[in-house]
């Protein structure tokens, strides 16, 4: 899997949805080219709001990081290597990130088997969470960066995967200019 990290400013299956009101902890499990928004409560461990979202086609930022994540230049951002990229550094303007939101999309590129995750920070602490994905009807935990505050995270696998489901998901503290954790 190959990952993407920014630094700047369709169904959805969802585990125990009455228990993410009640804050405790869920699974949010996203079939392709399906989007959830995830509020994290106050403890920054449990999930406060959770609602599916309808994806609108990929913005023009989302389609420019997908092109530079399937050229072959990040093809080194695997397990714990995650590459990292400045302001303006793809060449469009990047999409804004909601202010205490996390919103999640998980997309096909284009018409081709590769899939894409993108995962919009809105808080002012890392978000860290799990994942396991399905492919060919067999799931297995995979590799994932801590999403830093106020920021975009993209992770790109290059082959199909059926549906990811994040877990654990909670909010840390992070120095600044700190690097994510890739685990």
């Amino acid at each position: 899997m190959r990952r993407l990290i920014g630094f700047f400013a369709a169904m959805l299956c969802l585990a125990l949805p009455a228990a993410a009101r009640e804050g405790r902890a869920v699974a949010i499990a996203l079939d392709v080219n399906s989007g959830a928004l995830v509020e994290i409560g106050d403890d920054g461990t449990s999930v406060a709001g959770l609602r599916g979202e309808k994806l609108a086609p990929p913005t023009l930022w989302v389609r420019t990081v997908a092109r530079h994540l399937t050229g072959g230049q990040y093809d080194w951002a695997v397990g714990d290597k995650a590459a990292l990229f400045e302001k303006g550094a793809v060449g469009v303007e990047e999409d804004p990130v909601p202010s205490g939101e996390i919103h999640i999309a998980f997309r096909a590129i284009g018409d081709s088997d590769q899939r894409l995750l993108v995962i919009a920070n809105g808080y002012d602490r890392a978000l860290v969470y799990r994942a396991q994905i399905r492919r060919d009807g067999r799931t297995a935990f995979t590799d994932v960066c801590t999403v830093l505050p106020g920021v975009h995270a993209f992770e790109h696998w290059p082959f199909a995967i059926d549906r990811i489901t994040l877990g654990e998901l909670r909010l840390e503290d992070w120095p600044p200019d700190t690097p994510p954790r890739c685990e």
